[in-house]
């Protein structure tokens, strides 16, 4: 497979310069700072999960999820007394979506260890260096969604997501659809036959679907895959564009090789893997396969963001067992991202519903992956003081994940005058009431935070989506978060962009939201500091949010250090004067 040893010693220099070694040793913080620390991570990793399993619609690439991970494993290594039994180091996936039909998998469906770089490859053969020189299987780690296909007496009776990793959503109707994935299987077979592959988007049937008339556009095929199989009525294009790649017989029985298993799949009816599968002894030999696909991707009929090693003898599989999250016989080792070099235009700041301000690189626009990239987060003060940045600057971006630019690296820098480049944020954290009221100064906080109170992480308003909620906002119908349920079906369908009839479903949503539960209305507020699972915790401990307002310092010290913290800053918001004032709205109308 090897081809070109020039472009496997350039690619691997871009891996090495790019993507260093993280640090292992163990942060030099209390325990109390770490358990802090843990909380803020675990809650941006599940609200990234969230995103990216449930909405595939990722906000950040698929290196810095990884960072944020390994930071959280570090810290959970260092201090395991302070690590949460519900942390996101010992789930699998993103959850399996709101009141779909769940499915049990026959084994718990996990996810691989990965990182852009061959450590954890590494990790892998030095666990099975004990038992010799061990058989290894290198296939493509193709960019689509996991599934699981159940046969019963060779028929196909259920396919699923892999959801939460022991339940995930019911797809079978759409996957009866997508040609290749067989409905009755032939030949010899057992009575239970349980499949796992990867649903995918043909590259050559999605550019032919999206050159032509189609409506709608996916940012990645693993976008298309996941946004067609979960969709109710998805376009005829999209699904003939569908395809499976098996990687794994769950229940392969007796058989003592996963190649076996991968070539009874095909005798099965099933698409052969095998053509796709290389055998290999060595870390030479990986590091080659590797960097030869790496190379030669875009030849391959699917988008493929790394390769993926498993140990090939079965028996040794189940000795060497599961982690908290991962099999302990394979691993995932990550393409480095595509690069383009070009110029920095100036930088801007963007403010979250919190009043978070975020950096953000304006660019001379450059193609890169065919995504035209202008816009790129430096992410917080940290990143802009460690790269020293100004507008003129030469920077390298990398499209980390085949869709979020990332900037890698300062390359050429314009002259400085003292004081020049780009100053971090000075502002003081914003106040725990901050832009509760839409105003010019306070526009762009408040949209993010309506946006968020109205998400299906907040209350959920069926359609009411950001777009629609900014043109309530600017007609003036929406001027604070009780105003929303104020609205009239008559007002809001008199604003471009509304009929009558989506004007009086949205009434109707709205006001159903009025009714929910207390704690969850809590949640969707955006309290710094508070998360859904601390509110959980909270709403079991408390008998209504009057009873936490009045708790006083020695209940809430006998809380956990994580659930006292979030506590603490729901009374903290409440007796703010923005807070007050929004508590006496809201009961008002009837709502908390």
């Amino acid at each position: 497979m090897l081809r070109t040893a020039p472009t496997i010693l350039l690619l691997l220099l871009i891996s090495i310069l790019c993507f260093p070694l993280l640090s292992t040793a163990c942060p030099e913080i209390s325990p109390a700072d770490a358990s802090q620390q843990m909380t803020t991570l675990a809650n941006e990793i599940r609200y990234h999960n969230r995103l990216y399993y449930e909405k595939a619609q990722p906000a950040i690439s698929d290196a810095e999820y990884d960072k944020l991970f390994a930071r959280l494993v570090r810290l959970e290594e260092c201090f395991p007394a302070q690590a949460a039994a519900d942390s996101p180091t010992r789930t699998v996936g993103g959850g399996t979506g709101n009141g779909e039909q769940k499915v049990r998998h026959e084994q718990p469906m996990l996810s691989l260890t990965s990182a852009i770089g061959p450590e954890e490859v590494e990790v892998l053969l030095e666990r099975v260096a004990a038992d010799g020189e061990v058989q290894l299987l290198v296939q493509p780690k193709v960019d689509g969604l996991p599934v699981e296909l159940t046969y019963a007496a060779g028929r196909l009776v259920s396919a699923s997501t892999r959801g939460n990793g022991r339940f995930g959503e019911d797809v079978t109707e759409r996957v009866r659809e997508i040609r290749g994935i067989p409905h009755q299987l032939t030949g010899a077979l057992p009575d239970l036959v349980v499949v796992r592959g990867e649903v995918y988007a043909d590259l050559t049937r999605m550019r032919r679907y999206e050159t032509g008339s189609a409506a709608e556009k996916y940012a990645t095929p693993r976008h298309m895959a996941a946004g067609v199989l979960k969709a109710q009525k998805p376009d005829p294009g999209t699904v003939a564009a569908l395809r499976l790649f098996p990687f794994e017989l769950v229940t392969a029985g007796s058989m003592r090789s996963d190649r076996a298993a991968l070539a009874q799949l095909s005798d099965w009816g099933f698409p052969d893997a095998l053509k796709h599968t290389a055998l290999v002894r060595t870390f030479a030999e990986v590091q080659a396969l590797y960097l030869d696909y790496q190379a030669h991707r875009t030849q391959e009929p699917f988008a493929m963001d790394g390769i993926v090693v498993k140990v090939d003898d079965l028996l040794l599989r189940r000795r060497l067992g599961i982690g908290g999250r991962a099999p302990l016989w394979a691993a995932a080792w990550k393409f480095t991202p595509d690069t383009a070099l070009t110029r920095v235009l100036g930088i801007s700041w963007t403010v979250g519903r919190t009043g978070r301000r975020t950096p953000v690189a304006e660019l001379v626009p450059v193609r890169l992956g065919g995504v035209l990239v202008s816009r790129v987060s430096l992410h917080n003060d940290a990143e802009i003081a460690r790269l020293g940045i100004a507008a003129g600057d030469q920077v390298v971006v990398g499209l980390v994940g085949d869709v979020i630019p990332q900037l890698l690296e300062v390359v050429g820098r314009t002259p400085r005058d003292s004081g020049s480049g780009a100053a971090p944020s000075q502002v003081a954290g914003p106040a725990l009431d901050a832009c509760l009221h839409d105003s010019p100064v306070c526009r762009d906080q408040f949209i993010a935070r309506a946006a968020y109170f109205t998400s299906k992480s907040g209350l959920d308003i069926a359609g009411l989506g950001r777009s629609r909620l900014q043109k309530l906002i600017e007609a003036g119908l929406v001027n604070d978060l009780s105003s929303l349920f104020l609205l009239k079906a008559e007002a809001v369908a008199a604003v471009p962009g509304f009929s009558e009839k989506t004007a009086r479903r949205l009434t109707a949503s709205i006001g159903a939201a009025g009714h929910s539960e207390p704690f969850r209305t809590v949640t969707a507020l955006s309290i710094p500091g508070v998360g859904l699972k601390s509110v959980q915790r909270l709403a079991g401990r408390f008998t209504s949010l009057d009873a936490l307002l009045a708790a006083g310092d020695e209940t809430l010290t006998a809380l956990a250090a994580g659930d006292s913290r979030a506590a603490r800053a729901v009374q903290g918001f409440f007796h703010s004067p923005g807070g007050k004032e929004l508590l006496v709205k809201f009961r008002k109308l009837g709502i908390l």
